[in-house]
């Protein structure tokens, strides 16, 4: 598998968000910049966190303990991004 990059992961994650929101009817935000809280910003519930994290983990085909992500910036589109690339690239 080739590495993957910050980029590539904030692109699964907009097109998370997408299909999510337009699932609920809702509207869709043009981009996911780094310092989107898809918390704060309503992308995402405490349980749609939880279920982010799984299909992350389901998409790049690897387990990641999220638990070694400071909690303040799990929801945080740059560190997200960052974090999850580079726990695949150690795996």
């Amino acid at each position: 598998m080739n590495a993957v990059t910050p980029d590539a992961v904030q692109d699964f994650l907009r097109e998370y968000v997408v299909k999510s929101l337009r699932g609920q009817g809702r509207e869709v935000p043009a981009d996911l910049p780094d310092d989107c809280d898809l918390l704060l910003s309503g992308y995402v519930d405490s349980l749609g966190l939880l279920e982010l994290m799984t299909a992350i983990q389901d998409y790049f085909g690897r387990e990641i303990d999220f638990d070694e992500l400071d909690a303040e910036q799990m929801t945080i589109v740059g560190p997200l991004k960052r974090f999850v690339a580079e726990k695949l690239a150690k795996a």
